[in-house]
């Protein structure tokens, strides 16, 4: 069964990650997506930054979601020197890069009010809320509940820092 991805922009290779609920193989395939993601960053324009993401690396296969139809022709006459890039820094096992459409990676970003960048911040109470439900919770609902409560308390530490 195939799960939606995290976004995960929130994070920072830097950030602790000594939580008990995060299992050590998230946290290093966590840690390993964002050092993907900053290089990303690194070599493509500031400007489409919100509108573009490392969403997984699995079987040599990079998967980038984008918000729109227009960013991934964008990162499509880019693909060459990415995968040129990337394999010579941090994936040298690379074999293909895939770009895939997620409007939803633009709604984190945009505040639709007066269209500026913003950041996501989570309090203890959101968090506390979270954790109530995992508790009545059975199944893979607990599970997933689990898995937001621990991403909004990395996202609330982070911002503590």
């Amino acid at each position: 069964m195939l799960k939606k991805p995290y976004i995960i922009n929130f994070l920072n290779y830097n950030t602790p990650l000594k939580y008990h609920n995060v299992s050590f193989l998230f946290k290093k395939k966590i840690i390993f997506l964002i050092r993907i993601n900053n290089l990303l960053y690194e070599l493509i324009p500031k400007k489409i930054h919100p509108y573009c993401q490392v969403i997984n690396f699995r079987n040599n296969l990079l998967i980038i979601g984008v918000s729109d139809i227009s960013w991934k022709l964008y990162l499509s006459n880019l693909h060459d020197k990415l995968i040129i890039k990337l394999r010579s820094k941090i994936l040298p096992n690379l074999s293909n890069i895939i770009i895939k459409i997620n409007p939803n990676l633009i709604s984190s970003y945009i505040n639709l009010s007066n269209n500026e960048i913003k950041s996501i911040k989570f309090t203890n109470k959101s968090i506390n809320a979270i954790n109530a439900l995992v508790n009545i919770s059975h199944g893979s609902c607990k599970n997933s509940l689990k898995k937001l409560a621990n991403i909004m308390l990395l996202n609330l530490m982070y911002h503590k820092l």
